[in-house]
Parts: structure tokens; sequence; C-alpha cells
């Protein structure tokens, strides 16, 4: 059951639920907070079996995986120059391509400039630091204490669209394409310098987890829609799973977690592409996760900062280097809290703020709830730029905004947080009956096409509180609240 799918019970009781508070009028969160937390039960704990139990190794693989935001593009200049933790790369660097002499040792996991894809700050660093700082700080075990030490580096290639990756699966190619041959040859080469370390040192492997950045190329080269770029997406990792992780690592008998970095770049081409106003790829990336007891979406990536590449006469596709760097650092928060549901044989949360159902409750109001990750829902314009009705939109069945009227795009008059994980909205007109769907972060069709990133282009200004206690350092010094804005996505409209 997909956790915005609820069973036929359950959504008829939540119906008349909120049925009854639209009729009364509730004027306080008190009032809500019993059907509130009735929401926020299914949104955690979602219907999806047990994961298998992880059991922890002295080296575990951290593969970075996708395409040019994956391999550092725009990085430049590496910032993460010093190894603390005993974490490895390849002698190479984490960018080896596919050259042999890169991959015959293991060296101290930095960030650096050049290499294959001439990209610089990656965030493979920030993520297996933060993953020891992340345990140091949450279970008390300090770095010395702790068993698991990390070999990271990326096995992405740039420009590159998903069934480059993923298209060996078809039943005509048997031989494999590149980009899967690529891959194969760079975990070989790994898992062969982890396993030569663990036998000189009586120590043991394990492949820890896979992350995901792509998205780009299969937004501008319309290679894909919504369901098969999905499809491809669950194949993938499954096939990472059992045609590399089961074949050479197969004294493991538990899969490796699958994170996604959510893709936002697709309003930067321009109002002419199917991917302006339409996140098909991004909403892709959501469907495959949701559906999936393995992989989980981990953040959008509109919270970042991106380059300004208009000079090169391209849109803004690349985060800057400090961005690449705190990406690394959300991914190492969500491995640290998946990996504690899967030792606990728990079914694996949903790490990201994400929207679970929107109710109709009367002609003009609308709930919204979400899967909270921490604290509250909160409204937030100082980081992320304003945009309207802080990213949500009503749309029909063909994704098109549904207006008010010739001279009004916009149905939504007002926007609320009335509970934790709780929002209100308030129309400006009776709902019209061709409203299907509330969508976020999909795009607001009055702006620049060519803005990607926090300052503009699809985004949302809803978020979680998860910062007020847990912040990013960046490399100025100054910190940064690891807040959770929610997911590009979209919800089927339930009518009480």
């Amino acid at each position: 059951m997909k956790k915005d799918d609820p069973s036929r019970p359950r959504r008829d009781f939540l119906r008349q639920s909120l049925a009854a508070i639209g009729g009364l009028g509730v004027a306080s969160a008190t009032g809500l907070a019993g059907v509130s937390a009735f929401f926020s039960d299914s949104a955690a704990a979602a219907a999806a079996p047990a994961s298998d139990v992880i059991t922890r190794a002295r080296r575990e693989l951290i593969l970075f995986h996708g395409q040019s935001n994956a391999v550092g593009t725009g990085g430049k200049p590496a910032l993460t120059l010093e190894e603390i933790y005993a974490n490895v790369t390849f002698n190479g660097g984490v960018r080896p391509g596919t050259d042999p002499a890169a991959m015959t040792s293991l060296a101290p996991l930095v960030e650096y400039d050049g290499g294959h894809g001439t990209g610089g700050e990656v965030g493979t660093n920030a993520c297996a630091d933060g993953l020891v700082e992340y345990t140091a700080a949450l279970s008390g075990v300090p770095f010395a204490a702790q068993f698991s030490q990390y070999s990271a580096f990326t096995s992405g290639e740039g420009g590159r669209p998903i069934g480059y990756f993923a298209s060996f699966l078809a039943a005509d190619n048997l031989s494999g394409y590149q980009g899967w041959k690529n891959s194969q040859l760079r975990v070989q080469n790994m898992v062969g310098l982890m396993r030569a370390e663990a036998t000189a040192t009586g120590g043991n492997i394990g492949w820890l987890a896979t992350t995901w950045q792509q998205g780009e190329a299969d937004s501008t080269g319309l290679s894909e829609t919504r369901k098969t770029y999905a499809s491809k997406l669950k194949a993938l990792e499954a096939a990472h799973w059992t045609k590399l992780c089961q074949v050479l690592v197969p004294e493991q008998a538990w899969r490796p977690l699958w994170l996604v970095a959510q893709v936002c770049s697709h309003n930067s081409y321009g109002s002419g592409s199917m991917a302006f106003c339409n996140p098909f790829i991004a909403l892709a990336q959501r469907d495959a996760c949701l559906a999936s007891a393995s992989m989980r979406m981990v953040n959008p990536q509109y919270l970042f900062d991106y380059f300004d590449e208009s000079s090169i006469g391209q849109p803004m596709l690349h985060l800057t280097n400090e961005s690449h760097r705190w990406q690394g650092r959300y991914f190492a928060r969500a491995i640290y809290q998946l990996v504690q549901d899967r030792q606990a044989g728990l079914p694996m949360r949903n790490p990201a703020l994400d929207m679970v159902m929107a109710m109709v409750t009367g002609p003009r109001t609308i709930y919204v709830v979400f899967n909270v990750p921490e604290g509250v829902l909160t409204l937030d314009t100082s980081w992320v730029a304003p945009t309207r009705n802080y990213g949500l939109d009503l749309r029909d069945a063909n994704n098109a905004i549904v207006p008010v009227n010739a001279g009004d795009d916009n149905l939504i008059a007002v926007v609320e947080v009335i509970a934790g994980d709780m929002l209100r909205l308030t129309l400006k007109t009776a709902l019209p009956a061709n409203v299907t769907k509330l969508s976020l972060g999909w795009g607001d069709p009055h702006e620049p096409a060519s803005i990607a990133g926090r300052t503009g282009g699809p985004r949302s200004n809803i978020r979680d509180s998860a910062g007020d206690t847990d912040v990013y350092t960046a490399s100025d010094g100054s910190q940064r609240p690891m807040h959770n804005y929610a997911l590009v996505g979209d919800v089927a409209l339930m009518r009480a």
C-alpha cells in the first residue's frame, strides 16, 4: 500500500473526520491534533514489508552514481581536502573513470579538481565523514570506537540518460550498454581492494549504500516518460543488487540502501520544453521510491545554489561546490536514519518531507497532510526564494493549472499551517469539478524559465524544523540549518 493511497476503511474514516472539522470550523490546532496524528501514523508506518536487517562490516562501500552532479561538475574548487576519519577512495581519486592505473590501491578519501569528468567537490567525503559524525552525535559512539569505516567514489558519467545505465536489461542487448560496463568495472575494482584490505587486517566488507543524482538528460532529451523512468530506476537498483552486490559480495545477505536526490532543473530548459512546469522525471523518481522497500528519496535539490551558466549558453544544471558538499551531508543523515530502521528490522521510514494526502472538505477548503521527518511544518521564504502558494497549485487530469477565470490562473487564496503535519488551503472560489490533483514544486509559469535552485524555478517554501537542531557547517565556517524541504510531488484530491 502506498503512503498516498490508504485503504478504503481508513480513507472513509478520514473523509468523515475532516468533513466534521470543515463543518465545525475549528479555530485552533488543538481540535485537529487527533486527526493530524492519525494521518501521521499512516505516513510513518507504510505497508511495505520490513526490510532485511543490515549487518555492519569493518569497511563499507558508499557508491555515488548518476550523471554530471554525481561527478562534481561545477564543483571547483574542491573544498574537502583533508582526510579525518580513515575513510578511503581509489588512488586515482573519487573519479577514476576507466583508467586501470587509477584503481590499483586505496587512498585517503579527499576531494580534488580534475580526473575523469574534470569535476571538483563531489560530496563523497562529506557523506562518509558525515556518517561518522552522525553516528558519534546520535549514538554516542566516538569515531575511534566505531566499527565501520567507509570507502567511497563516484560511478557517475555526465550527460547520460538513464537508459545508458539501465538498458542492458533489454532482452535484445545481451552484452550490456557501456554505462553498465563502466560502473561494473569500477565496482569490481573497489570491492577487490576492499577485500584485499580485509584479508590483510582480518576484517570484513559490505556494500552499504548507493546514491543517485540523475535526471537532467531525460528531462531534455524526452527519452523517457514518468512511467518508463520509474520502471528503469527500479530495475537498475534491482540489477545492482542481483548482478553486482550478490556476485561480488556474496556473503552479504541484505540489500544495500539506494538513496535519491530529486532532480530540480526541469524549469531550466525553457517554456518550449515538455519539462517546463511538468517535472515528470522528478515525479518518476518519487514514484519509484514510494513503490520500493529499498529505495528512498532524501531531498529535493532545489534547496541548493546552482551556477549561472548562461554565459556558455547553458541553463542552470550544476550545483556549486558548497552545494555538492552539503548534498553529501543530506545523504549521510538519511543513511544513518535508514540503517537504524534496518538494524531494528523495521520498514524504512520516508526521510523526506513529502505530501501524503489532500482532502476536500468544503467548496473552498482543502486539507493537505505531509510526512514530516522532524518537528513541524513551516512556511519559510528566507532561504528558498518566495514562490506562489509556497509551491502549491491545483491541476486537472492533463496537468494543466485550473484557473479562477480568464484573468486569474491561481485558485488558491490562503495557505496556512494548522497542525504539525497539516496545511489548510482556502480557495478564492468554489473548487471546479475538473480539478483532480494538487501539485507541489512544479514551477511558476510566470517566472523566468532559465533559473534553477533556491533563487528561482521550480521550488517550494514548505519545510520541517529538522534544522533547528541539526546544522551543516559550510566551508567558510558558517552554519546552515539541515531542514527537510518538501519534495516535488503531486497527490490526487480526495473528496469527502
